[in-house]
């Protein structure tokens, strides 16, 4: 190697150990810099995480998330034009009817005060049951006339009675046809939770949701329904209880040789105020046309003269009054076996007496008081719906 090479190396390990010692350089001083910048001026000690109160708010106990619908006093987020929002398992507590009208005060359909009162007025609940029924509620940022007709075909594939209720701008309620012509800013919608047919099941309550928000992504509007696993196990109690007080009571007056006169049985039916229908049945309504019990020939097309037997039908959770009406009917059995010559039976084929009718009577004091305690009244009108 010649001194050039000798030279070359050595000022090359001397460019290097002076950019080591430049960065060191360089090290240092940040360090200072960051020092300064990120010491603390009221303390002098570390802080660690430890140290934060970061707990000193929370409660003891857990706090579960839940949403409820919206009262019409909230306003609906901007960010979700379609929300899926289960309200609380409790029911909702049933519709509060508006205050009357005082004397000498104009009345008015705005529920909203002036704003020189700086009072807040409550919008009235929908008719709607949420105590027997799943109640979704869809909301417009402004009224909007909107045809619900596909909406309502859908639903009622679902297989159980639907109901749709709109508010006006005047805060008032009405029942909502499927080309609505009103606008509207919320609409609410009822699925029953039971009937004759069962409890509605979880299928059917995810069926109803998922229409009612394609609906709503396909027209606009924001969808709020009430939790589900809630409503199936309410529909599960409400059916079970349904079906222990649901009690068609049936009187048979059956001849004891020969067919009855249609003729005969015809004047005594009208005698005890029943009134023949179309098909042949004869029925016995009360004041406000409310059905009490009915009355069959059982009359053929081709024996229109002879009866075979007479039957009296009373179904017990739809009459109101029923123990009134139960006395009418059985009375009315006991003078057509009477005058027609024929024997009264129960449904079972067994003979039946003013001691056993009397017995059935005790019974339905007990079917009644159970259902006014449930607060569903026989012949009141979630008795009408729920034995539909």
């Amino acid at each position: 190697m010649t001194s050039l090479h000798y030279t070359l190396i050595a000022l090359g390990i001397g460019l290097v150990g002076a950019v080591m010692l430049y960065n060191l350089w360089q090290e240092h001083r940040s360090r200072k810099q960051a020092e300064r910048i990120f010491r603390p001026h009221e303390r002098n000690e570390d802080m660690s995480l430890g140290d934060l109160p970061l707990h000193d708010t929370m409660p003891d106990t857990r706090i579960e998330p839940h949403i409820h619908l919206l009262d019409e006093d909230e306003e609906e987020p901007p960010t979700a034009p379609v929300s899926f929002a289960p309200v609380a398992s409790e029911p909702r507590p049933l519709p509060v009817e508006p205050p009357a009208a005082q004397p000498g005060v104009p009345a008015t359909d705005d529920p909203e005060p002036p704003a020189s009162q700086g009072a807040q007025t409550l919008v009235p609940e929908s008719p709607l049951d949420g105590e027997i029924e799943f109640i979704a509620r869809l909301r417009y940022v402004q009224p909007a006339v909107v045809q619900f007709a596909s909406l309502q075909d859908n639903l009622r594939r679902i297989s159980k009675p639907i109901r749709m209720v709109g508010r006006r701008e005047g805060g008032v309620w009405e029942p909502v046809t499927g080309h609505a012509a009103r606008p509207y800013g919320t609409v609410e919608l009822a699925l029953l939770l039971a009937d004759r047919a069962g409890p509605v099941s979880d299928a059917q309550l995810d069926a109803f949701c998922r229409r009612l928000y394609e609906f709503a992504t396909d027209h606009g509007g924001a969808i709020s329904c009430q939790d589900k696993a809630a409503a199936v196990e309410r529909a599960k109690g409400l059916d079970a209880f349904c079906a222990e007080v649901d009690v068609v009571i049936g009187l048979n007056i059956l001849p004891a040789v020969t067919g009855f006169s249609n003729q005969d049985v015809g004047d005594l039916a009208a005698q005890a105020g029943l009134v023949q229908g179309v098909d042949g049945t004869y029925s016995l309504r009360d004041d406000d046309g409310q059905l009490l019990f009915t009355l069959n020939d059982g009359a053929t097309a081709a024996e229109e003269k002879a009866a075979h037997g007479v039957a009296l039908l009373f179904d017990v959770p739809r009459v109101g009054h029923g123990l009134a009406a139960f006395d009418r009917m059985t009375e009315l059995g006991l003078k057509l076996a009477e005058r027609l010559g024929g024997r009264l039976v129960d449904d079972g084929g067994r003979p039946v007496s003013r001691a056993s009718l009397e017995r059935d009577r005790k019974s339905l004091e007990t079917i009644y008081a159970r259902m006014a305690a449930r607060g569903i009244p026989a012949g009141g009108e979630r008795a009408l719906r729920l034995f539909a």
